[in-house]
């Protein structure tokens, strides 16, 4: 289990350039599928990504970046809309127990390219489609020697 805001806000800076595949909210956790070739292809060839379970507390926000420069950001919290959108993890902060994971939206045309979906939580479970679970440190090793491999091409 990975707990504090602080760490899973860096599970999700790990999780850079991934895609929230798919989402389901069960009372306070809410589970996501994280497709991220690159990191979980390097555990076993058949991987194509992760399971992140966080427990939520309080409500889920998304906070848009205008399309257009005369556009105004807006506050979403239809979580069904929200993950609709096809959204590209970018990275992660932590401010007080708020995760604010920065993410990029390409999948159709709307009034926002992107922004920050807001979660408050203090644990995250994170396993992959054989059950296997995975720890913070195992997958900031796991990132971190993809990025020196990559440096190096």
């Amino acid at each position: 289990m990975i707990t504090g805001s602080s760490d899973i806000a860096r599970l999700f800076s790990l999780f850079h350039d991934g895609e929230i595949k798919q989402h389901e909210l069960r009372q306070d956790k809410l589970i996501l599928e994280v497709g991220i070739l690159y990191l979980a292809q390097r555990i076993s060839p058949e991987l194509k990504g992760f399971h992140v379970e966080l427990e939520i507390s309080g409500p889920i926000k998304f906070v848009t970046w205008p399309d257009h420069e005369t556009k105004k950001s807006s506050t979403l919290t239809d979580l069904e809309f929200i993950m609709s959108t096809d959204l590209q993890i970018l990275e992660a902060k932590e401010d007080d127990g708020t995760v604010k994971v920065t993410c990029a939206q390409h999948a159709f045309p709307s009034d926002f390219i992107g922004g920050d979906l807001i979660l408050r939580t203090q644990s995250a479970n994170v396993w992959d489609a054989n059950h296997t679970c995975y720890s913070i440190e195992f997958l900031d090793n796991l990132c971190k020697s993809y990025w020196e491999e990559w440096s190096r091409r």
